[in-house]
């Protein structure tokens, strides 16, 4: 997005709620203005109030693991600049909505921790095995079978090493209009 308006997350966070194969019933959000307003608090999915949770009061670090898909879904891609340009925004959500969102959910396994046990001052961790976010969706009996069968149908269609490729060129692009537009890059925050 190009600002924090309180209307343009809401326009936003629509579009997201209309991507996923799942209804949503709450948003854990931070503290930050860009959620905590009267655009976001009024949002409803089919007529009933989506809920807002929050993390623990004075327990800044409780969204970390948020936090640190910054890196792996960001930082990676874009750097830590700060791009505040209309068709450098636009092209961004091109690359995260058409490339690299299915390229992830659908084709790069991650580890979920299973259990976490402390044995003296050491802790030992148990994962899970490495699964897509697709995968660990299918296993779930929280979708139903049209939206079982609309996410096997979307892997079945899709080819990593095309979404790769794809991914790659969109992301030179991406960095010529940059270097073309000679854009005055603002250091993130």
């Amino acid at each position: 997005m190009l600002t924090k308006r309180g209307v343009e997350v809401k326009a936003m966070f629509r579009d997201i709620e209309r991507s996923l194969p799942f209804s949503l019933l709450a948003i854990n959000s931070d503290s930050g203005s860009e959620f905590l307003n009267k655009n976001m608090l009024q949002c409803t999915h089919h007529g009933t109030r989506i809920e807002f949770t929050r993390s623990r009061p004075y327990k800044k670090n409780d969204n970390c693991y948020v936090e640190q898909k910054n890196f792996t879904h960001v930082r990676e891609l874009f750097g830590y600049k700060r791009f505040e340009d209309k068709e450098l925004v636009d092209l961004m959500n091109d690359i995260y909505i058409n490339r690299w969102n299915p390229l992830q959910n659908y084709f790069l396994p991650t580890f979920k921790l299973k259990e976490k046990v402390r044995i003296g001052a050491k802790i030992r961790k148990k994962y899970d095995k490495p699964k897509t976010p697709c995968q660990r969706l299918l296993e779930t009996n929280f979708i139903t079978k049209e939206q079982r069968e609309l996410l096997e149908r979307n892997q079945y269609q899709l080819d990593p090493f095309e979404l790769k490729r794809n991914l790659e060129i969109k992301l030179q692009e991406f960095f010529e209009v940059v270097r073309k537009k000679n854009i005055r890059i603002k250091e993130a925050v």
